[in-house]
């Protein structure tokens, strides 16, 4: 059974075995540039997930930071500053739409941070957006302008109100943003760090099938120097002793295969012409 088994693995020819020794390294040179062209695919797939997820908190922050100040810029023009009519009227209205300005980008800032590992990241940005919009919301509703004429606020004018309520929340908002473009960098740590991973498996096929060749090429180089170089030297060394001296030719040399039977026909040419 075992003889049975080694005849079927058995390679009866040298042409059959450096065939097999270059398909072998080919197949193997393959292989790895496939499996690393894959790796890198993925790197690549990887790293412009990141980017995007990187620009798109980038431009929820600018978002947010421009409606922000498009709603301060209208609170000091109407609290402050003051003007016509028409001119209150402009400001109210791009007041109110920098208010859902505002809204619109904290909920989608929550909602994106939900799905990372930090969820409560974003719980204090919509506590002082909700704060900042609702003060806002009550100046333009008037609420503001009843409380300082019912002086049932300690601010006097609108303009002591924006300068002792107003803007504290509207710097504490800025901060809050600032945090969130901060914070929803260091989430990105784990994507990072899951594209290191990738690259390190890009490289390392590439690595084993070096070594692996450098084995098989070395194996190689053993096999075809004992079973094709040497006896193929010792064979020439003795059919050149035996035509220059006529000494007896060696028939014992030890080959295989396609270099035994030609060592075994030399042997038998020479015994004809003895």
């Amino acid at each position: 059974m075992l003889n049975w088994l080694k005849d079927i693995f058995t390679i009866g020819s040298v042409k059959s075995r450096v065939r097999l020794s270059f398909f072998s390294i080919i197949l193997l040179l393959f292989f790895s540039g496939a499996m690393s062209l894959f790796e890198l695919e993925r790197v690549s797939h990887d790293t412009e997930e990141i980017l995007r997820a990187s620009k798109a908190n980038v431009d929820l922050a600018s978002e947010m930071i421009s409606a922000l100040n498009e709603q301060n810029d209208a609170m000091i023009s109407m609290a402050v500053i003051g003007g016509t009519l028409n001119d209150i009227s402009s400001h109210y209205r791009h007041c109110e739409t920098s208010i859902n300005r505002l809204s619109t980008a904290v909920e989608e800032a929550h909602s994106r941070m939900s799905k990372t590992e930090t969820p409560m990241a974003t719980d204090s940005l919509i506590i002082h957006a909700s704060r900042i919009n609702t003060l806002a919301q009550a100046y333009i509703n008037g609420d503001i302008h009843r409380a300082i004429a019912y002086d049932s606020i300690a601010s006097n004018s609108t303009h002591m109100w924006y300068i002792e309520e107003y803007k504290p929340e509207y710097v504490s908002v800025s901060n809050q943003i600032t945090r969130y473009m901060t914070g929803s960098e260091s989430t990105l740590g784990p994507d990072v760090n899951r594209l290191s991973h990738t690259a390190r498996r890009a490289v390392t096929p590439v690595f084993i099938s070096l070594v692996v060749m450098i084995v098989v090429v070395l194996m190689f180089y053993y096999f075809l120097h004992h079973y094709l170089v040497k006896p193929v030297l010792r064979i020439n060394d003795e059919l050149g002793d035996y035509l220059r001296y006529r000494t007896h030719f060696d028939a014992t040399i030890p080959c295989r295969d396609e270099i035994k039977t030609l060592r075994e026909r030399i042997a038998a040419l020479i015994a004809k012409f003895r």
